[in-house]
């Protein structure tokens, strides 16, 4: 039920009319950000990179709903497409997937670089929660002097567990797949070029990253890339202050994976009996019903100090 009506209960609140950037990869595909100024400004500059999750895009609801938010609170925000996602699919010769931590790394220079000055914060959802998390890991103690923290919502740590608790909700299961594969046909479209891929009808979410993820990406098949693009094994490395939150009730995302970490001291770890999958309805304590996000706003102000970044 968290799951459902948190999706359906989109809320109105919209970022206003934003701004976009394209930010260049090694290999010359190109990230679309989209860019919400502050909507008051309080002589305390912050940005905000927000990471959407599978299937999602910078019009995502909770994407829009946080960018809202916290530009009110004074922060610049940026949602950023995962690569091929949303109106980047035509940038890209290549499709997101959880290992793209190296894309989040690349847009973090190019802000560290464009705002010298200015901290910076990531926050992600579901698997842009993961892909987040990896990021961290992999910086371990040289994160960049602008990075001042990462926030995470029902990242899912460890998609090895995650894919077997999806198989068990064929009509979860059933969505994913029919946007990726619906994804994939429009991606073939502006790309003719590259390999065509046929999917068989009534696949799983598994059987498609067996037949296409994990063999575009490198990889030996689906358990492969699940083992290798987990961030489970990457949050003890992490030094970034760090959130994490997540429920014992998510349809998607196994909880084991979580109780059985020792996070380091940068990461605070919460488990919530009830949220569902990114639902978390309730009271926060400020007259709405996001208590999770209220969480992720609150945490943030906190983190990111107002001084510049030296």
């Amino acid at each position: 039920m968290q799951t459902i009506l948190g999706n359906l209960l989109v809320g109105r609140a919209r970022p206003r009319r934003s701004g976009k950037r394209l930010v260049p990869l090694p290999d010359g595909d190109k990230i679309v950000l989209f860019e919400t100024p502050p909507r008051r400004s309080d002589g305390q500059e912050r940005i905000a990179l927000l990471l959407h999750g599978l299937g999602g895009c910078h019009r995502s609801a909770y994407m829009e709903r946080m960018a809202h938010r916290l530009s009110g609170l004074g922060w610049r925000v940026f949602r950023m497409e995962l690569r091929a996602a949303g109106a980047g699919i035509k940038l890209a010769r290549r499709l997101y997937n959880a290992a793209c931590s190296d894309d989040v790394r690349a847009v973090v220079e190019y802000l560290a670089t464009a705002f010298p000055t200015v901290p910076l914060a990531v926050a992600g959802y579901s698997l842009g929660g993961s892909i987040a998390l990896k990021y961290a890991g992999e910086l371990g103690a040289q994160a960049p002097a602008a990075l001042r923290a990462v926030a995470t919502l029902a990242p899912p740590i460890d998609l090895v567990r995650c894919c077997e608790l999806l198989a068990r909700y064929p009509l979860y299961d059933t969505y994913y797949r029919h946007h990726l594969v619906r994804h994939v046909e429009q991606h073939q479209r502006h790309f003719p070029d590259l390999p065509r891929v046929d999917f068989p009808p009534g696949m799983t979410l598994r059987q498609f990253d067996e037949i296409y993820t994990a063999p575009r990406g490198g990889y030996a098949d689906a358990l492969d890339y699940y083992r290798r693009a987990s961030s489970q094994r990457w949050v003890a490395h992490i030094h970034v202050p760090t959130f994490i939150l997540t429920s014992r009730d998510d349809p998607f995302i196994a909880v084991a994976p979580f109780e059985e970490l020792t996070p380091p001291p940068a990461v605070e770890l919460h488990i919530t009996e009830h949220g569902g999958h990114v639902g978390f309805l309730g009271p926060d304590g400020a007259g709405g019903i996001r208590w999770a996000e209220t969480q992720l706003v609150n945490w943030l102000q906190k983190q990111v100090a107002s001084r510049p970044v030296c």
